[in-house]
């Protein structure tokens, strides 16, 4: 796969940032790959966030294994889903740096309702690699640093 071009970058960037929504995968405690949906934001550095309950699988997850990813998407066209824009990050959770939890405020206001709830931990994933499907059969591999640095 080749490098990610300025505009690979500037896609990759709208879709982590413009996300309503993605989908965050685990490995639960039974070894098992988990899937849940998620509302991410990104912390200043670009890193991306996920608020997590631990009375979910895939906060339980979050907080014992840490291995996880996930898969930001564009807008879906039901004709053809398969050529929407998307992106998967992968990376290593850990708990939130300082700045995180207002970075994710930022982006995320109604979780002020529920950000400090004993269960609830905000999760800053150190991404260590991706891949960006911009349409249907055109893929290209992201490093850490290209997932931090896309705007």
């Amino acid at each position: 796969m080749a490098g990610p071009s300025p505009d690979d970058l500037a896609l990759a960037g709208r879709l982590m940032a413009e996300a309503p929504a993605a989908t965050l995968a685990v490995i639960d405690a039974d070894g098992m790959p988990y899937a849940a949906l998620t509302a991410p934001a990104r912390a200043e550095d670009g890193a991306p966030l996920a608020l997590a309950s631990d009375l979910g699988a895939h906060g339980r997850a979050l907080k014992g294994d840490g291995r996880a990813s996930l898969l930001f998407m564009g807008v879906v066209d039901p004709a053809q889903p398969l050529k929407t824009a998307r992106l998967t990050v992968k990376g290593q959770a850990a708990p939130a740096l300082p700045g995180d939890r207002e970075a994710y405020l930022a982006r995320r206001p109604d979780a002020e309702l529920y950000i400090d709830f004993g269960d609830m931990r905000l999760y800053r994933i150190a991404p260590t690699g991706g891949q960006l499907v911009a349409g249907f059969g055109r893929a290209v591999g992201f490093s850490a640093a290209d997932i931090l640095t896309a705007r």
